[in-house]
């Protein structure tokens, strides 16, 4: 499944990461680094859609499509 989500700079040097959709409701994490704000998002949203029990998937192969902010 595609996720898409928006990464941008924080003025002290961490990064945002940002999830819109309704899916699993709208969320942000922070990181030291883009590559671990996205990995942070994408556990959580692993989390989050693992916790419903709708579906019965396991959520092992996201794929997350990251778009940067301004």
């Amino acid at each position: 499944m595609k996720f898409s989500c928006t990464v941008r700079a924080l003025p002290d040097g961490r990064w945002l990461a940002r999830y819109h959709a309704r899916d699993v409701g709208p969320f942000q994490v922070t990181g030291p680094t883009r590559d671990e704000a996205v990995a942070r998002l994408t556990a959580e949203l692993r989390y989050r859609l693992e916790l419903c029990p709708c579906t019965g998937e396991s959520y092992q192969h996201l794929v997350v499509e990251v778009r940067d902010e301004p």
